[in-house]
């Protein structure tokens, strides 16, 4: 009834399988194996086949006796035969059905529970009356029904509106044609689809619109995922659902909110022991859950009373509530990191009716990489060992032989003279280290302890077993290294390519619809996202007027680091003249937080007073967030109002400051990631691959911040602007080819030396 007391697995899945084996081959002559069996049930107009395995089987002329077998690390004197209800009724079950069959016979059964840590067993007789397991499979074969019976009408209802939905839009903007055409090609044939829409396109119902005309028409589909990591994109789509409900739209729709993000009792260990919210979950959800599936758009704020009203934890709430949603909202970890994805929907391997509408597409690739990545930290573990060592000696040593993996690197390191070493592959012996010390770590915290010594404990937990879960998909296109830095030492597992790790989760759908202002080109997209080699591609330029956007490149600034110093006074002006040219608010995108700040004292010397000038910090909160926005895009004021950020940073994406609000932003280099040993595996990685390990590793990267930073300008078909592009390397034609096309406008020289002149007679037209 509690939430969370399943939250260690009672086993690891290959050894609770060799545990079943082990204790099944112990067992008498005559005893029967992994026996299958069937009953059918009949119900008003359903028939319900219901299909199972038994663990073991002995059979007498007179007698049955089942038994279910449960591998453990828990103490078996610490179990009861009610420690797992779901244990006991799925012996209960199988109990009845061998009943209705051999109403002659006598049927019992026995729960076992074997230890995986010593090999001990415990086993729980178990006898029943059938009148008891008739009432216990009826009640739960009929909720099952009444349920499936709830879920046909809601069908019902859902599909005849979105046949009588029209477009939810007054008219159909540029492009958004052509789009829901191409998406529903997609949709028929299964394959998955690139698009590139400019900003203003309208993508998100131009997606949405085919793919829910596509849910009501055929049973290809079930359910569909739209992943965005943006708030923004969240907010536009409830938006749209909201104008289609208005239009007659009946879609049930759940946002699920970041765990973190909305938990009541933040640090606290998710079981009931430790978490109020935890405790009697199952039997409180049952009344909330009837009452939130009476709205339609459920959102996290509404989760989140009902949680209260309820006392109950309100992540689970609405993951409960996503196995009834039509239209799933979430962020991309909840769907393909393999330490948050949701195991009710992906924990089983097979391809399912699932669509996945993946927004601000560009970002997954970087994502991907850092979640099928990790890094084990030797002073982590030597901490870890030195806190631990009081409490379970048995860990300390596991933890040891973990180090000693660590002390042979160091010593090759120390006669190399570098600061760290490239592995083939993990030592053949670690991992299996690694297991141990996770299973020695998880019987210590299965133990009652108080919560500032099991917090510690428990965060170590869950960084190995991060760790551990990305060992094991360590392959090709990963390096695995260990590095020294200063006094830390730690082992990393990079991964290098996460397309085909991405891969492996759309399989698991129908296919997925790739969505974003910049996906170009093709190839680099294709490969790190990982669609399917006979993928579908659209690219929709702006539909806004040409004339009304001027993207312009100054000559002579070179960005490079060693070229900054000398460039600053010349840059700083090129700025002001942006700036001065027309009284607005304007953005400037900066490589990094110290070229920012080395450029600010120039640029207020050329400002001479025109302008305010607002700085991006690190590390903002969201206050200060909004107050920086606030800032650089108030209107109707006599002066310049100008924002120094940095590009790819919070300011570079996902903010919408539409007409006077943002009317120019000047670029300053492309954006290229600092050269590191990381960005360098890549390279070498893409080198071999297929010859362009530059442009995978810095060119495209780079240009994607540079595109993304400059479609903040231009939000409406009303909005005039100015793109400034401050570095001679927008001039080299294999940086130019990656730009947007409709960048270069006929008869208007993209670079200029009389940029200055261009701006003013740009602003008079």
């Amino acid at each position: 009834k509690d939430l969370g007391t399943g939250f260690f697995p009672s086993t690891r899945g290959q050894e609770g399988i060799q545990g079943h084996h082990l204790l099944s081959s112990q067992r008498p002559a005559g005893y029967q194996r992994e026996v299958s069996l069937e009953h059918i049930y009949d119900w008003q107009q359903y028939r319900l086949i219901v299909q199972g395995r038994v663990d073991g089987l002995i059979e007498s002329p007179t007698e049955i006796i089942i038994e279910e077998i449960k591998t453990t690390y828990t103490a078996l004197a610490d179990l009861a035969i009610d420690r797992y209800p779901s244990h006991q009724a799925q012996l209960q079950l199988y109990l009845y059905f061998y009943m209705a069959k051999n109403p002659a016979l006598k049927v019992s059964g026995r729960l076992t529970y074997l230890n995986l840590d010593d090999l001990s067993e415990r086993t729980f007789p178990l006898e029943i009356s059938f009148e008891k397991v008739q009432q216990l499979f009826s009640q739960l074969a009929q909720t099952f029904l009444a349920s499936h019976q709830q879920r046909l009408n809601w069908l019902k209802i859902r599909n005849n509106s979105i046949a009588n939905l029209n477009f939810p839009f007054s008219e159909r903007r540029f492009g958004q044609d052509e789009l829901m055409d191409t998406v529903t090609q997609a949709l028929e044939q299964e394959r998955d689809l690139l698009v590139e829409a400019a900003t203003g396109i309208g993508k998100t119902i131009a997606v949405l619109y085919p793919a829910l005309k596509h849910l009501a028409q055929t049973d290809r589909f079930s359910q569909i995922f739209f992943l965005t990591a943006k708030t923004a994109g969240k907010e536009i789509l409830k938006k749209t659902i909201t104008t289609a409900q208005a239009g007659g739209l009946h879609l049930r729709t759940v946002f699920i909110e970041a765990k973190e993000r909305v938990c009541l009792l933040p640090g606290s260990h998710c079981h009931p022991a430790y978490c109020t919210y935890a405790r009697d979950y199952y039997p409180k959800s049952e009344q909330a859950l009837p009452k939130l599936l009476e709205q339609e758009l459920i959102v996290p704020e509404l989760v989140l009373s009902y949680a209260k009203q309820y006392d109950i934890c309100p992540f689970e709430l609405s993951l409960d509530l996503s196995l009834m949603a039509d239209l799933i909202v979430c962020d991309y970890n909840y769907v393909f990191d393999p330490g948050v994805y949701l195991r009710r929907f992906f924990l089983h391997s097979g391809r399912k009716d699932f669509l996945f509408l993946v927004d601000e597409a560009h970002n997954l690739a970087a994502r991907g990489r850092d979640m099928y990545s990790a890094t084990l930290n030797l002073q982590s573990l030597v901490d870890f060992r030195n806190r631990i060592s009081g409490i379970n000696s048995k860990v300390a040593a596991c933890c040891k032989a973990v180090e000693s993996f660590f002390s042979s690197w160091l010593s090759e390191i120390t006669e190399e003279r570098r600061p760290g070493i490239r592995l083939s592959n993990l030592p053949d012996l670690m991992e299996p280290a690694l297991e141990r010390l996770a299973a020695a770590v998880e019987l210590q915290l299965r133990q009652s302890m108080p919560p500032e010594q099991r917090k510690p404990i428990q965060e170590f937990y869950f960084n190995l077993t991060a760790f551990i879960r990305i060992a094991a998909l360590v392959n090709k296109d990963y390096a695995v290294y260990v590095k020294q830095e200063g006094e830390i030492t730690f082992l990393r597992l990079f991964c290098l390519n996460p397309g085909p790790l991405l891969r492996r989760r759309i399989d698991q759908g129908r296919l997925a619809v790739f969505f974003s202002a910049t996906l170009s080109p093709l190839n680099y997209f294709q490969e790190l996202l990982g669609a399917g080699s006979d993928y579908l591609s659209l690219q929709v330029f702006s539909p806004f007027p040409r004339e009304n956007r001027l993207y312009l490149q100054a000559p002579g600034i070179d960005t490079r680091y060693r070229s900054r110093e000398a460039s600053a006074p010349q840059l700083s002006r090129c700025v002001a003249d942006l700036v001065t040219a027309h009284t607005g608010n304007y953005l400037i995108f900066f490589p990094s937080y110290t070229y920012l700040k080395a450029i600010w004292p120039y640029l207020n010397q050329h400002l001479n007073g025109k302008a305010n000038i607002y700085a991006q910090s690190a590390a903002m909160k969201e206050g200060q967030r909004r107050d920086f926005i606030k800032k650089i895009s108030a209107a109707g004021t006599e002066r310049s109002n100008v924002g120094l950020a940095v590009l790819g940073g919070l300011f570079g994406e996902g903010i919408d400051l539409p007409g006077e609000q943002l009317i120019g932003v000047a670029i300053i280099g492309p954006g290229l990631p600092v050269v590191s040993d990381e960005q360098e595996l890549i390279r070498m990685y893409f080198d071999e691959r297929n010859g362009n390990g530059f442009l995978f590793a810095y060119l495209v990267p780079g240009l994607i911040r540079v595109i993304q930073s400059a479609g903040r300008v231009f939000r409406t078909p009303e909005d005039k602007g100015v793109v400034l592009l401050l570095d001679d390397r927008f001039l080299d034609e294999h940086y130019q080819e990656l730009l947007p096309p409709d960048w270069f406008m006929p008869g208007r020289a993209f670079s200029n030396p009389n940029y200055k002149q261009v701006l003013q007679e740009f602003w008079r037209s």
